[in-house]
């Protein structure tokens, strides 16, 4: 017998968290993992054109430790505490994974950016909503129940896509 893909528990508006706890669909709680969720989903088509592109072949592996990190860091605020248990929490080499890769694109950018290349334009959306989520974040921040090392994380992730999509932009990538 096949297991039923829904458990009807939900149909109350309230949901589970990862400790357990039964909280209403629209806490702040699940918007963030929502906006976790929307930000996993756009990396998931980049990591599928870098799959199959040679020019984005060196950010496959940094994109797949990103998506490993934000999966932990939906764990770690789904237990509402700072530096909850989680396999592999963000720590600062991770930032500095994010910078070196920013620094090694070697970009001058001046002025407002608009991108007109499809693949740029995904990896910026992926950006917009990096962008979504560090807000969702700051209140987590503020009352201390997100480490400073992640919301950090966060700030640097955006400004890794809108490097790499400047990068994609230059270089005019295709998508295969």
């Amino acid at each position: 017998m096949k297991k039923k893909l829904y458990t009807c528990f939900g149909d109350n508006g309230c949901t589970s968290t990862l400790s357990g706890d039964c909280v209403a669909k629209d806490d702040c709680l699940i918007d963030v993992n929502g906006d976790i969720d929307s930000l996993q989903a756009s990396i998931d088509k980049i990591v599928a054109f870098s799959m199959n592109n040679s020019d984005l072949s060196e950010d496959f592996n940094l994109l797949e430790k990103i998506q490993v990190l934000l999966w932990q860091l939906g764990g770690e605020i789904s237990q509402r505490s700072a530096g909850g248990v989680v396999n592999k929490p963000v720590k600062e080499s991770d930032i500095s994974l994010l910078e070196d890769a920013i620094a090694s694109f070697d970009l001058d950018v001046k002025g407002f950016q608009r991108f007109s290349n499809l693949l740029a334009i995904e990896v910026n959306e992926s950006r917009v909503r990096t962008r979504k989520l560090e807000r969702s974040l700051t209140n987590y921040l503020r009352d201390e129940k997100l480490r400073s090392v992640s919301y950090k994380f966060v700030n640097r992730l955006s400004a890794y896509f809108f490097a790499l999509a400047v990068k994609i932009e230059k270089e005019n990538f295709k998508i295969l």
